[in-house]
């Protein structure tokens, strides 16, 4: 396939580690290529920009129009909403496999396919075809650990790829040579049994053109399914199997972590052969050849040392097969044979834990210390048989248990750990091919750091952007306009949504509550402070006001209510003048359905970008939504990321402005200028706060720096000493007297945040709030 320049191609999932390398290598070679990721990792946004693929920060359902044709991941949801609009318009969508079947028509190509080891040995050979200097094409599944880049374009006629079997595309590969390094029953979803598997990998060696380097044994196993005519010779008498011979058996006990890699384990004993085999048939039996692979730093999340010392080593490895982690736990043994080891496993997909269930109770029934974490569903749906509560019903309480996928369970492992230091050297494994990763580098921080705060601040700054912002017991007065309160223990200030997920995934990680704060009315902060993360969207990337057309806006969630109320009227497009003396942000407008003068932020709302409680990227109608009393619960919940606004008709620059300014001449005579959260409390179904206050004569009332407005009863304004326990006694003495008179009970409107009882709600059990 040859890149088509005019297109324009939008790789949804880019960040994955098969989507990423096939991006950059179609950027590399001319197309107009796009990524958009709902959360894109720093590192793999590092290697994008680098390789010219565009990365869209934030993409609304209608810019998907724009596009000619979208690659998509298998990990992605099938119901994500782009990838559903895209279906809608009848933009030709591929699968991550169709997009590289199409690119391979059009190469010889080399394919790597196999049930273990591919992107290893895929790597092992894009490693030596750059140090021998052979300019053949080559796109990885997965990435360098020396961040060398995992793709190679040129000219040349030959195309290195790892071919995936996992979801049927396999079968439109048609290969030059083939690399079939083994075969277990695998992607159980998609093949019901090892025979169907054996099938798809017996039709792509009689589809490979020229011959499939194979094991005897893995060729055994398959003859069945493959015709007489595959054994026969051409390619002027060369024969359709070259055999490889790899060693098997026990690891010998002098074998050693080589740059974090097992390297005398059985695979990737196995994935060194099959790379040599293949380069000696390109090159010939060459000293060079043979020495190629000295320099290997390996491939991320393979066999991969994060922490060493006398007491502890740390491995991390993307086994998630009985078969891989049979082989590891061989090499652990191996290397350390006198070592105390502990196992956390994070089973993946539901599917194959249910049809290889004896297999992995009968590997992981070797393990002393066995941790089990939640299955990482890869977005399969349906009944959830398979869960990690089946393999653990198999095991005694004492041999295996149940781990929780964030603090709670790094402390879990964290004690045990300490508890046996004194009785040797550990070795603490982590396997699983999905987040299990990010729970073992947050471990390493928090073992390694006694201040627990510290040690979430060193795991996050390697998760977000260099351009977030990130701080430790950070002033908070300062950001609210009551001008009150402490400090947040931990402070950040995201540079787009990858940063904003990133910071959510580590305070769910450390079980940390969070907060998002806007321009910080309606809010009283504790004189103690707030021990969680604060969030402030308040980077250039929250701050975007752009004309869709001639009837909408796109606002971002940190655009100041002020900004967007100029931004209309200077247009002339009336129906935002309400806005103008709302001392807030979008995101709590629409949080809280923010209003003023008769009209309401909701009003204004055609779509809302969000995340919602469950810490996915979805954008809904105005219809969606809820809308209460200064509450919108669906946001509440979770956290807007912006709007999509209905721009009114045009009235005249010199119109709108005047209503603004007669809107703005009644706020200042009808609410005080000094420091306040604006209403306190809320209005009672048949009255006003503010005329019940008034009428009881509370006006002037204080409590210290705290005193109730003279010009507007629902108002405790802070008279320059005030602090949130004055502000609390004052609340609770204009409560007691409104119920003793009235017997109205009012309740308040302001939020409080830290130990003053803040009301929160939550994201996965994390506490979360967008403030105006």
């Amino acid at each position: 396939m040859c890149i088509d320049k005019s297109k324009r191609m939008l790789f949804l999932g880019v960040s994955g580690a098969g989507m990423a390398p096939l991006a950059m290598w179609c950027a590399q070679s001319g197309g107009q290529i796009y990524g958009y990721d709902d959360y894109c990792k720093q590192a793999v946004a590092d290697y994008l920009h680098a390789s010219k693929v565009r990365l869209l920060p934030s993409l609304l359902v209608q810019s998907i129009a724009e596009f000619d044709t979208v690659v998509y991941s298998n990990a992605l949801s099938p119901e994500h909403r782009l990838l559903v609009e895209a279906r809608r318009l009848g933009i030709s969508c591929l699968r991550r496999g169709e997009m590289l079947a199409a690119i391979a028509k059009s190469k010889k190509l080399i394919a790597v396919v196999g049930s273990h080891g591919k992107t290893s040995t895929s790597a092992l050979i894009a490693h030596a075809m750059r140090k021998l200097g052979l300019a053949h094409n080559f796109i990885l599944g997965g990435f360098f650990r020396d961040q060398a880049m995992p793709f190679q374009e040129s000219d040349s006629e030959w195309l290195l790829a790892e071919i995936d079997e996992s979801d049927g595309t396999i079968d439109q590969f048609n290969p030059e040579i083939t690399l079939l390094l083994n075969l277990d029953w695998d992607h159980c979803d998609h093949y019901k049994n090892l025979d169907s598997l054996k099938r798809t990998f017996a039709a792509l060696v009689q589809r490979t053109a020229r011959y499939t380097l194979i094991e005897k044994d893995t060729l055994a196993s398959i003859s069945e399914h493959l015709s007489e005519s595959t054994f026969s010779c051409s390619d002027g008498g060369r024969g359709k199997f070259q055999f490889v011979d790899c060693i098997h058996g026990s690891v010998s006990k002098q074998s050693s972590l080589v740059k974090g890699v097992l390297s005398n384990s059985q695979f990737n004993k196995s994935n060194r052969a099959f790379a040599l085999a293949l380069l000696e048939a390109f090159q010939g039996e060459l000293p060079a050849v043979k020495n190629v692979f000295d320099d290997f730093a390996g491939v991320d999340r393979r066999q991969q040392q994060l922490f060493s010392n006398e007491r502890l080593t740390v491995i991390e490895d993307y086994a998630h097969h009985p078969r891989e982690i049979a082989v590891i736990l061989q090499s652990i043994e191996a290397v350390f044979p006198d070592s105390t080891l502990t196992l956390v496993f994070q089973p993946h997909r539901f599917s194959r834990t249910e049809a290889l269930c004896k297999d992995f109770i009968r590997v992981l029934a070797q393990v002393e210390h066995l941790y089990l974490l939640p299955v990482y569903s890869a977005f399969e749906t349906g009944a959830r048989v398979g869960d990690s509560v089946d393999l653990i019903h198999h095991f005694t309480e004492s041999s295996a248990r149940a781990l929780s996928l964030d603090g709670r369970g790094l402390q879990t492992v964290s004690d045990e750990v300490c508890e046996r230091g004194a009785l040797g050297h550990q070795v603490l494994l982590f396997l699983g091919a999905g987040s299990i990763n990010e729970f073992a580098h947050a471990f390493c921080a928090n073992f390694q750091n006694e201040d627990s705060a510290r040690a979430r601040l060193q795991y996050t700054r390697k998760k977000v952007s260099s351009q977030c912002l990130l701080k430790l017991d950070e002033p908070l007065a300062s950001k609210t306009t009551f001008k009150i309160g402490g400090a947040a223990r931990h402070y950040a200030e995201p540079a787009g949504l990858s940063d904003l997920i990133a910071l959510i995934q580590s305070a769910r990680l450390f079980n940390l509550d969070f907060f998002c704060l806007g321009r910080g009315s309606n809010l009283l902060v504790a004189d103690s402070g707030y021990p969680g993360l604060v969030l402030r969207l308040r980077d250039k990337a929250w701050q975007i006001i752009e004309l869709l057309d001639e009837g909408h806006l796109w606002v971002s969630a940190g655009v100041r209510l002020k900004e967007l109320c100029g931004y209309a009227a200077e247009r002339g497009f009336a129906g935002f003048e309400f806005l103008e003396g709302i001392p807030g942000s979008l995101g709590g407008a629409l949080r809280m359905n923010a209003g003023a003068m008769g009209r309401w932020t909701f009003d204004l709302v055609e779509r809302v970008l969000m995340m919602n409680a469950s810490g996915e990227i979805v954008e809904l109608a105005r219809d969606a939504f809820t809308i209460e009393y200064r509450k919108v619960p669906e946001i509440a919940d979770g956290i807007a990321l912006g709007a999509v606004l209905k721009l009114g008709s045009r009235d005249g620059r010199a119109s709108v402005r005047d209503r603004m300014d007669s809107y703005s001449d009644v706020r200042k005579d009808s609410q005080p200028i000094a420091p306040s959260a604006g209403c306190i409390f809320k209005n009672p179904s048949q009255d006003t706060a503010g005329r019940l206050i008034d009428a009881l004569g509370l006006k002037k009332l204080s409590v210290g720096g705290a005193e109730v407005s003279e010009v507007h009863g629902n108002f405790i304004v802070n008279r320059g000493q005030s602090s949130a326990s004055d502000v609390q006694a004052l609340i609770a003495l204009i409560q007691e007297r409104v119920k003793a008179e009235t017997g109205i009970e009012l309740e308040t409107e302001v939020l409080f945040l830290g130990e003053t009882g803040h009301q929160e709600r939550s994201l996965d059990a994390t506490a979360m709030e967008e403030h105006v």
